[in-house]
């Protein structure tokens, strides 16, 4: 059993290009307990209309729901636990997240108000707050730099499994029961796997693959002193959170706008979804991080360049899509946009491991997840709902959908400024001078 401290020994691979079977394992573990709590986390999603009809919501509260319950207090848990991934044996840590998390999706099952919604979904968003950032430090120590944006998009391709999962299985499932059993469906898995991670993994050696790696790790202070001082990391966040709290926006907000605008029943809607939106955000997953490799091959500065390129491309895509008139043409765009949404994840979040030293990736990751899981998911999410309360009409999540697209423009911005800081601060371009 790993201890919360300890550490497996292990000699310096710097400049290798392989990883250990045990690394694709882990790597294995992690993606499976990400999908599991993709599950967890966009479950909502799939019941948007059933809640809305049982507990007569708003647009806006149903915004609150699947966004800034959850999102506020990981906001308020990602710091402390951004601080225990730097000192502490991380498998165990993910370990007790998970298990926590699972258990309290399923007390979702058990909800006969709104309220009580809410509070369990603050509980699964404050236990879910290690999980991303613990596992991007754990691959990163795992991997090599040359490998590194195969197997965070590969990581990440848990989102798009956890949606084929939750929308796949949960339409089929509200053919037959009623909301409640995808509660109790989703968060049981959990718990299996939670164990396998506490009992069958080893902590990495930190910094194993990267030169002088500093043995300490630093304080917040000086995590966010380096994300604010360093242009290249700090547009690598913003990009990075703008275009995940658009990808979470379509995830939550898709269901209803087949159902309001194309006139889908709930259940085939989220069958729909499933099938477009999930396999297709896997496929361009797994393609973002062998292209990304190939394009970068270790340097920071190209990164950025391919989340960049997928964000300008999916805001026209994803405009088009809203606008079509026919549900297959607007199927045929979805496809198109959720393939565009899978290529920005993964290399978005390499942009930002790539940028930052090993002695403080538990710290810019959980900055940069605050970032994307408060501003992005949850604000975004909200304003959405907001703005189509706003709108009024039949209409009114098509344009609400629109006017949050266009954020990723803001996006393939930052994304481009981050690879360009990158270059200067690498001392590869000279500012120019007037």
């Amino acid at each position: 059993m790993p201890s919360m401290s300890g550490s497996v020994e292990a000699s310096s691979l710097v400049g290798t290009n392989k990883a250990s079977p045990r690394a694709w394992y882990m790597l294995l573990l992690l993606s499976l307990i990400y999908i599991i709590g993709t599950v967890d986390r966009v479950v909502l999603s799939v019941i948007v209309e059933p809640l809305k009809g049982e507990f007569s919501l708003s647009d806006a509260q149903l915004g609150f729901l699947t966004g800034f319950a959850y999102s506020i207090p990981y906001a308020l848990a990602v710091l402390p636990s951004g601080w225990l991934i730097d000192r502490v044996n991380r498998c165990v840590l993910l370990s007790i997240a998970a298990s926590l998390w699972s258990v309290l999706t399923m007390t979702g099952a058990l909800a006969q108000s709104y309220l009580f919604l809410v509070i369990a979904r603050m509980g699964v968003g404050a236990a879910e707050a290690p999980a991303s950032p613990g596992s991007l430090s754990l691959i990163s120590d795992s991997f090599p730099k040359q490998r590194r944006a195969t197997a965070i998009s590969l990581y990440y391709a848990g989102t798009a499994s956890g949606q084929i999962v939750t929308f796949l299985l949960g339409g089929i499932l509200l053919l037959y029961f009623d909301w409640r059993a995808l509660f109790l469906i989703a968060g049981a898995p959990g718990l299996i796997l939670a164990a396998l991670l506490f009992f069958t993994c080893g902590e990495p050696e930190r910094g194993r693959f990267d030169e002088g790696a500093a043995s300490e790790p630093v304080s917040y202070r000086e995590a966010v002193s380096k994300a604010w001082r360093l242009r290249s990391l700090r547009h690598a966040i913003i990009g990075n959170m703008m275009s995940t709290g658009v990808s979470y926006v379509i995830v939550v907000w898709t269901v209803s706008f087949l159902v309001r605008i194309h006139g889908l029943t709930v259940e085939y809607a989220a069958i729909t979804v499933g099938f477009v939106v999930g396999i297709l955000m896997l496929v361009g997953s797994l393609a973002a991080g062998l292209v990304t490799d190939w394009f970068a091959k270790g340097n920071a500065a190209r990164t950025p360049l391919v989340p960049a390129l997928g964000c300008i491309m999916g805001a026209g895509v994803g405009v088009i899509m809203v606008l079509l008139p026919t549900l297959d043409a607007a199927l045929l765009a979805l496809g198109a946009f959720a393939f565009l949404m899978g290529i920005n994840t993964g290399p978005g979040y390499a942009s930002v491991v790539a940028m930052t030293g090993a002695n403080m990736r538990g710290a810019i990751l959980a900055i940069a997840k605050v970032a994307s899981i408060l501003i992005g998911n949850g604000g975004l999410v909200w304003l959405t709902g907001a703005m189509s309360d706003w709108i009024g009409g039949d209409q009114s999540i098509r344009w609400a959908l629109l006017i949050t697209i266009l954020f990723l423009v803001w996006a393939s911005l930052h994304f481009f400024l981050a690879a360009r800081a990158k270059r200067l601060e690498d001392g590869f371009e000279k500012p120019e001078t007037s």
